[in-house]
Parts: C-alpha cells; sequence; structure tokens
C-alpha cells in the first residue's frame, strides 16, 4: 500500500476551487468600477485574491487612494454579485459534486478553509446543496491573519483533528498555495484566474488542471 493511501483528510479552498465565483466577482467589480470611472480593475482585483475582507479593504484603499468611496464600491459591487446568484445560482466548479461524494464515499473528511466569512460560506455552501460535505468551516473571520499566513490551515486541521503534515489541500491563488504549503500540508493547485508560475510549480505538490484531475488522483490510491 502506497503511504498517502493513509492520507484521508482533505481541506478545500472555496471562492475558485468549489465555486466558479472569482470570474464572477470580477465581472461585479468591473460592473461598479467603470461607473465610477475606476482604472486597472483586474489588476487591483488580482492583488485581492486569496485574502479576507480586512485585507481586500486595505488594498483596494491602497490601489485607487482617494479616488474610491470603498465601502460605497464594496456595497455596490455585493448588490450586484446577490442578484447575479439569486438569478442564476451559485456556480459551482466542474468535478466538485464529483469529488466531495468520492470523498465522502470513502472515508475521507473534509475542511473548509475559506477568506470568506463563516456565515457567508455556510450560506453559499447551503444553496448549492455542499454544505452537508463540511462538518468543519472555518472562515476568514474566525483567524487574526489572513492567508499567506498559515493560521487558517492550521485551525481547520485542528478541528479536523489531524496533523497539517497528513493532510491535503486544494487551493487556487498563490496566497493559499502559500498558506497550505507553510501549513506542512501537501497542496493541490486548480488554478483559476491566475496561472502558476515556478514559485508554485515548487510548493504545490500538484498542480492539476481541474477537480476531474483531483478525483482521479484520489481514484488511483483507494
Amino acid at each position: 500500500m502506497d503511504k498517502e493511501t493513509a492520507l484521508k483528510t482533505v481541506v478545500f479552498d472555496m471562492d475558485g476551487v468549489l465555486f466558479d465565483t472569482e470570474a464572477l466577482v470580477l465581472s461585479c467589480w468591473k460592473l461598479v468600477g467603470e461607473k465610477y470611472g475606476l482604472k486597472d480593475i483586474e489588476e487591483a482585483f488580482r492583488r485581492c485574491i486569496g485574502t479576507n475582507s480586512a485585507q481586500t479593504r486595505q488594498i483596494v484603499c491602497d490601489f485607487w487612494g482617494e479616488a474610491l468611496d470603498y465601502e460605497k464600491f464594496r456595497r455596490e459591487a455585493s448588490y450586484v454579485f446577490r442578484r447575479k446568484v439569486d438569478a442564476h445560482g451559485i456556480p459551482v466548479k466542474r468535478g466538485a459534486r464529483e469529488l466531495l461524494s468520492y470523498l465522502k464515499v470513502n472515508g475521507y473528511r473534509t475542511g473548509l478553509a475559506t477568506s470568506t466569512r463563516r456565515q457567508a460560506a455556510e450560506q453559499e455552501l447551503e444553496q448549492a446543496g455542499l454544505l452537508r460535505f463540511f462538518p468543519v468551516i472555518v472562515g476568514g473571520d474566525m483567524v487574526t491573519h489572513s492567508k499567506p499566513h498559515p493560521e487558517i490551515y492550521f485551525r481547520a486541521c485542528r478541528e479536523l483533528g489531524v496533523d497539517p503534515s497528513q493532510a491535503f489541500a486544494i487551493e487556487d491563488s498563490y496566497h493559499g498555495v502559500r498558506s497550505a504549503h507553510a501549513a506542512g500540508m501537501r497542496v493541490f493547485m486548480v488554478p483559476d484566474l491566475i496561472e502558476p508560475d515556478e514559485e508554485m510549480a515548487e510548493l504545490a505538490y500538484q498542480i492539476v488542471p481541474s477537480l476531474m484531475g483531483v478525483l482521479g488522483y484520489f481514484q488511483n490510491f483507494t
């Protein structure tokens, strides 16, 4: 038996991994930002991927300075996002349901480590029909330090009752990969909006193009 068959814990990021929400949020930022004449919206957004709400606020305020009323921008972008989700549902990534179902049937423990606030994460998971897969959810509002600090993964693993070195993480962002790697986990990077660079190739356990690829990996070791 391969030693990795003993690793039966997987901790997921949410946005960009389970949900195809990064592109959706970016479209909302563009819609609202262009209304106010903000420049380089996509560049600002990419800097925020993988961070919590406090860090996002700081990044955005530093990027646009006094040209932006951040709270007004956040409220309007959030409103547009909610309207899109209410109309079309949470866009679930291809392979997410299949992977989660497979892990559950085969006795894996699964948790969530997301920069999104826990209450919002639970609401989105419930709406998508995925909440039942996550007995442990650690949100960005539950830790002091945002990704790339490893605190959120340390806490998720602690609540799952496993040493981080005995768990996998699934991430899409640079900050997320850095966070899980710093915690000592084996990190699958499934790129979303940002393609991996040499640093990611070094830090990631594997870079896989989709969650279906991650599913294939686990099927080979079950």
